[in-house]
């Protein structure tokens, strides 16, 4: 009898291999996918690089976590596709004497096999690719390394135990809906949507709403800090709103059209128009989910392909000098100790100190309270009103810039990073006020750490060390320290004439200085692990995108034939009311390009809105350049636009194929 059910299975898969092929592969794929990002993230491959890049690792690991999420929500909802689409076949096998459990029985099996086939051959293809995979990561951040061909268990052990963990699920869900279905509901299941939809116009005013608030965040929103902070809420509310722009406000518009007796009671338009109404409802929800995926493959692929290709830049900007000396909480005397030693190790490792930068500074990170900045202990309130202030004096700047500025007491120059602005003409730094005689455009000696914080960075240029010291005893004051106590940082930044020798100088350096709280860094011993950050992220953009794409393309393949199967009884109803098969496809064209379509279109508007938001969390990753995202995010456009035409001209000939059987 066992044996009876499993042929029974089988022979079920086999003959709904049209809805079931394209569920296995897309299964595979996904999970090929998990175990290749498992494998990366937690193997230790990666460990044995230089200075193992663990920034990537983490990167990794959070593009396992998306997957997995994902891979749940999609594994869910195609399923549910692919049982809504035999509920007809349930209901002759009830018919014909079959009870509900020995349907559970059978559907459970074929859920059994397809579990087993994808996790075999998902975990094979994870495996064969694995390597591949790894060599193009490493690729992406010019690293020649090579390793043998490794298996990782926890990565085989996760990927089991979450598509293990899927399918139970899925034979859960199995159960359940079989059991709560009745015979009738059976057999009428697939008409079930045939009244025409009504108008919602609560939920259409709530689906503009929302996504509207999301436009406005994405326009409004200055800073970066809470760029990130409102990020969320506003994909939240733009999913929601996509969500309800397809289910009420398309359907709310189609019947304000139809309501237009002038323009409805005319054949082209009433044919148009209702098909539409019935589409939408059908199909409101996949519609959604294609738009949402495509936003997120734009998204994903046009921001992580921008910050992989100026990551050059942002590497200069991080380390604007080969080598740069930090002294953190010394005394305005060791700059020039510093100075004799970088000389001292430049000669011994035989090169040339080029382009010397070096200046005394005080470095204060507080919070903006309208024009004063100062520094508190404890809850600093809101991160986007934090700030770093670097206070210099005049004569370092015009030594770093070459110029030759005056400024009388109480006065500054204030130069802000272009993460921000500052419209004020005065400024309070630790309760020293400070009026602004000019705003800097440029600063030649800005800090590559500076750069890199979440914070917008104030360069505060004083007249002479008075103001610095006045700003220095309110600061002691407030952390409780001794006069005595340094709070002075160095900077020392240099290029040299030989940068293969770039290890020698730091290795001389680190002889001569013997204090603890004086740090050397170098931009060549920093590069792999820099751009591998970088380069992790365009790996795990392309990544899930990729499979973003694979589920939005089963998700299409669905849909159409979920629409071929629909509009085959209404093509021979609409020949016999008189309408030519010319007519009839004209008709039947124009509603399934603006059905496909409207998702692509809708799509491309979310990323464009979004491209404000998105530039100002780039900019917390070095990426200052705008041109390279907007070039980046064209090109993304255009070319998913190409595949997407594609995917529908592939689509659109099983989708006529089926009604022409």
């Amino acid at each position: 009898m066992n044996l009876f059910y499993s042929k029974f299975a089988l022979n079920n898969l086999v003959k709904n291999k049209r809805f079931i092929l394209p569920y296995i592969f897309s299964a595979i794929f996904t999970i090929a996918s998990f175990y290749i990002l498992t494998s990366l993230s937690l193997g230790k491959n990666l460990d044995k690089l230089p200075q193992g890049i663990s920034a990537t690792k983490q990167v990794l690991s959070l593009g396992v976590i998306v997957i997995a999420i994902f891979s749940a929500i999609f594994l869910f909802y195609t399923y549910s596709f692919l049982i809504k689409r035999r509920v007809r076949e349930f209901g002759l096998y009830s018919v014909l004497g079959m009870t509900k459990k020995q349907i559970a029985r059978i559907l459970i099996l074929e859920t059994i096999f397809i579990a087993v086939i994808t996790l075999v051959f998902g975990l094979a293809f994870g495996l064969l690719f694995d390597k591949l995979m790894l060599l193009v990561l490493l690729k992406l951040f010019t690293a020649g390394v090579s390793f043998g061909f490794v298996i990782t268990p926890i990565a085989v052990f996760l990927t089991i135990l979450l598509f293990g963990g899927i399918f139970f699920l899925l034979l859960i869900y199995t159960v359940i809906k079989i059991s709560r279905l009745k015979i009738v509901a059976l057999l009428k299941e697939e008409n079930n949507g045939e009244r025409e939809p009504k108008a919602r116009f609560i939920l259409a005013i709530l689906g503009l709403g929302l996504t509207g608030y999301g436009y406005y965040l994405a326009q409004t929103i200055q800073n970066p800090i809470k760029a990130i902070t409102m990020f969320f809420i506003a994909v939240l509310a733009v999913i929601f709103g996509t969500y309800l722009i397809f289910m009420a406000v398309s359907i709310t518009v189609l019947k304000l059209m139809k309501n237009n007796k002038t323009f409805y009671y005319k054949p082209k338009n009433f044919i148009s128009v209702s098909g539409l109404l019935y589409r939408m409802k059908r199909n409101a929800v996949g519609l959604a989910n294609i738009c949402i995926l495509s936003t997120m493959v734009l998204v994903t692929m046009g921001t992580t392909s921008a910050l992989y290709a100026g990551s050059e830049e942002a590497y200069n900007t991080r380390f604007p000098r080969d080598i740069i000396v930090n002294g953190y909480r010394s005394t305005e005397g060791k700059l020039t100790e510093i100075e004799k030693n970088v000389k001292k190790a430049t000669q011994d490792a035989g090169v040339e100190a080029k382009d010397l930068v070096s200046y005394n500074m005080l470095n204060v990170v507080g919070r903006l309270n309208g024009t004063e900045i100062s520094y508190e202990t404890g809850n600093v309130g809101s991160l986007d009103k934090l700030r770093t202030v670097v206070v210099i004096e005049l004569k370092d700047y015009n030594k770093v810039s070459k110029e030759q500025k005056t400024l009388n007491t109480g006065e500054t120059l204030l130069f802000i990073d272009k993460k921000g602005k500052y419209e004020a003409n005065e400024i309070t730094v630790q309760g020293v006020n400070l009026k602004i005689k000019e705003k800097l455009t440029d600063f030649p000696g800005a800090l590559g750490t500076a750069a890199a914080n979440a914070f917008d960075t104030y360069y505060v240029v004083v007249k002479d060390n008075t103001d610095v010291k006045k700003i220095e005893s309110a600061l002691k004051k407030k952390l409780n320290m001794s006069d005595e106590e340094g709070e002075v940082y160095n900077y020392v930044g240099f290029n040299i004439s030989d940068k293969t020798k770039e290890a020698k100088v730091i290795e001389n350096f680190k002889q001569l200085e013997k204090e603890g709280n004086i740090n050397i860094e170098g931009k060549a011993e920093n590069e792999t692990n820099f751009k591998g950050f970088y380069a992790s992220f365009l790996f795990i953009g392309v990544f899930i995108s990729m499979i973003f794409v694979v589920s939005q393309v089963v998700i299409m393949y669905y849909k159409q034939i979920s629409e071929g199967y629909e509009d085959k009884d209404k093509f021979g109803i609409m020949r016999k009311v008189g309408l030519t098969d010319r007519q009839i496809k004209q008709s039947i064209r124009s509603q399934v390009l603006m059905i496909f379509f409207a998702p692509l279109a809708i799509a491309t508007l979310h990323t464009v809105v979004a491209y404000p938001f998105i530039e100002k969390i780039l900019k917390l990753f070095l990426a200052t350049d705008n041109n390279v995202f907007l070039i980046a995010l064209a090109v993304t456009i255009a070319v998913f636009g190409v595949f997407y035409l594609i995917v529908y001209l592939i689509t659109s000939r099983i989708y006529y194929r089926i009604i022409k059987e």
